[in-house]
């Protein structure tokens, strides 16, 4: 009876553990899956945008090249794949669109005006503006940034890009274009909050300034420009290769072209998130 209960005892230790790793394997696979919803872009310098997709249950080469505006060929010559054949919980390398317009790839993507929820994020380490459907990348674009250098905007006529979140407050077409505005403009809701408490802590603005900066932010308005934090910061086109790198004042600049591509898919409180 002895070595019996040992020999249950034995297998259903076995047996526990077999059922913890099962369970450490799900959750790891299901992290994975997590972190597929805020894929990154990615870029090295002088390359085309990619990301790092996950396959999941039910993709196809086929889908995942509509979803990205890319060609079947291109994935597999890209992850050195010598048949259609892709396996759940693969790592593909994708490159994001360059040669298609966004209104293919949402097309392609089979999204209606009233499906689309676009936000922006700008990455200032890869110089890339990102075009996301909720949290899936569409289209990245080169930009150009601020001629102040690295870090995050302080005060008005640093000329750095700042960082944090916002939103779009004003959309101009610019026509004739503007020698370096281009021929698009959208003006970001810059200071933010953030922006606004670090100026009233470094006695850079005071707390009647500090309200209003907020009541606007709250409101979805545009909050004052003429501050000490300095305003006037957008995306705007006019980016043409003899201004050289980050030539702009602060503002994210694009080629008119770029600018063009997405410029009536972007509304008055679109986010925006700009990051280092």
């Amino acid at each position: 009876m002895t070595r019996v209960l040992l020999s249950k005892i034995k297998i259903k230790k076995v047996l526990l553990f077999g059922l913890a790793l099962i369970m450490l394997i799900i959750a790891s696979i299901a992290a994975d899956i997590m972190s597929l919803g805020t894929a990154k872009v990615y870029a090295a310098s002088g390359t085309q945008p990619y990301i790092r997709y996950l396959v999941q249950r039910g993709d196809s080469l086929y889908k995942i090249s509509r979803i990205y505006g890319t060609s079947i060929s291109t994935i597999k010559s890209r992850n050195n794949l010598h048949s259609d054949l892709i396996l759940t919980g693969q790592t593909l390398t994708i490159p994001v669109a360059a040669n298609r317009s966004l209104s293919q790839i949402i097309n392609a993507n089979g999204l209606t005006e009233g499906q689309l929820r676009l936000n922006l994020v700008i990455d200032k380490s890869d110089k890339l503006l990102t075009i996301y459907q909720k949290t899936t990348p569409l289209k990245a674009y080169h930009v150009e940034l601020g001629d102040g250098g690295t870090g995050d905007k302080q005060i008005a006529g640093d000329h750095k890009t700042p960082e944090g979140t916002f939103y779009i407050t004003q959309k101009l077409v610019l026509s004739p274009a503007d020698e370096y505005l281009g021929s698009r403009w959208m003006r970001l809701s810059y200071p933010n909050i953030e922006d606004a408490s670090r100026g009233l802590s470094n006695g850079l603005i005071n707390k009647s300034t500090y309200n209003s900066i907020y009541d606007a932010i709250i409101n979805g308005k545009t909050p004052p420009q003429n501050t000490t934090l300095g305003g006037g910061v957008g995306i705007h086109g006019g980016s043409i290769d003899s201004f050289g790198s980050d030539w702009t004042w602060g503002c994210t600049g694009l080629t008119n072209r770029d600018v063009e591509d997405f410029y009536k898919y972007m509304f008055v409180g679109t986010k925006v998130v700009i990051q280092k």
